[in-house]
């Protein structure tokens, strides 16, 4: 490859990242050869949260800002193409908030996750009438349809070589400037009030009732779903921070438990937050996002108990 060539492949590849992490996933999930592989969806905190190593087969389907619709999405996708026995099991990986929302309906969410990423990859924008079309190409010039093929190939493989969505290219941040220090080296003081400001973010989604009901409904047809397919769905609360505990509704954490007790269908919970004094600030990148450490220690104990 050309060094001119490469250039426009890591232009296309940085700014097309997420959208081509999520596309290659799905494909490489869709064509797996294993037997008893794992298949995980969710938000940011799926991303954050799992080390795919720990598991013998792993592919993570989720991305920032994944609510359950498009949790369904990822999963139908895959285990339609998938042959019988392919997956054994299905983690749906998120935060309380994810009971009662929908991206679709949110006009700063759907322009910048559903137009750059689920609706090219899904043609599907639920809720939102007239989605906005992105081409993948923009401001890169007049490319001739070739040269795509060769650098979406490019980036395809990068991406496989990292094998997880963070990498040199898209190294693990944070949602505030903790001015140079790690969440565990930042005062006590400054990290609770980073807490509140997160969790009260949070808490505001709390009001769409509408969209609470409409993913019981999503969620019971996500479970049957996968009871069809003979893949285990297994809900997941990754651990948060005791300063963003502190501050979000406790009426969103029963919202979650009604929401699971509205499935008939069997399915595993698992709330990392009901366990106390498993983990320590450097477990955590920010308020509610875990560091390598804390995915490793996460990842590791869901092997333990549902096997890899």
């Amino acid at each position: 490859m050309s060094g001119a060539l490469q250039a426009l492949a890591t232009q296309f590849f940085a700014r097309n990242y997420d959208y081509l992490w999520l596309r290659t996933m799905l494909e490489q999930a869709a064509n797996t050869a294993a037997s008893g592989a794992t298949l995980i969806t969710g938000s940011s905190h799926a991303l954050n949260g799992i080390q795919e190593r720990c598991w013998s087969r792993a592919f993570n389907c989720s991305m920032h800002s994944q609510d359950i619709y498009y949790d369904f999405q990822c999963a139908r996708r895959v285990l339609s193409a998938a042959p019988r026995g392919r997956f054994a099991r299905c983690f749906i990986v998120m935060g309380y908030y994810i009971a009662y929302q929908d991206l679709s309906l949110s006009k700063v969410s759907r322009e910048t996750m559903i137009a750059n990423v689920y609706y090219p990859i899904f043609q599907d924008a639920h809720h939102w009438s007239s989605p906005s079309h992105r081409n993948l190409w923009e401001g890169l010039g007049d490319i001739p349809e070739p040269l795509k093929a060769v650098c979406e190939q490019a980036a395809v493989q990068k991406l496989l070589e990292y094998g997880t969505y963070y990498s040199e290219l898209r190294p693990r941040g944070t949602l505030f400037d903790l001015r140079g220090r790690t969440w565990a080296q930042t005062p006590e003081g400054e990290r609770l009030a980073m807490g509140r400001v997160r969790a009260e973010s949070h808490n505001k989604i709390f009001q769409h009732k509408e969209s609470f009901e409409e993913n019981k409904r999503l969620l019971g047809a996500f479970v049957r779903f996968l009871s069809s397919r003979d893949v285990q769905p297994i809900v997941v609360i990754t651990p948060f921070s005791p300063e963003y505990n502190r501050f979000i509704l406790p009426q969103m954490r029963d919202g979650v438990l009604e929401l699971l007790d509205s499935v008939p269908d069997d399915i595993h919970y698992v709330d990392f937050n009901q366990a106390s004094g498993l983990f320590e600030p450097a477990d955590f990148m920010d308020t509610d996002h875990l560091s390598p450490q804390g995915a490793e220690k996460v990842s590791g104990i869901l092997t333990e108990m549902f096997g890899i």
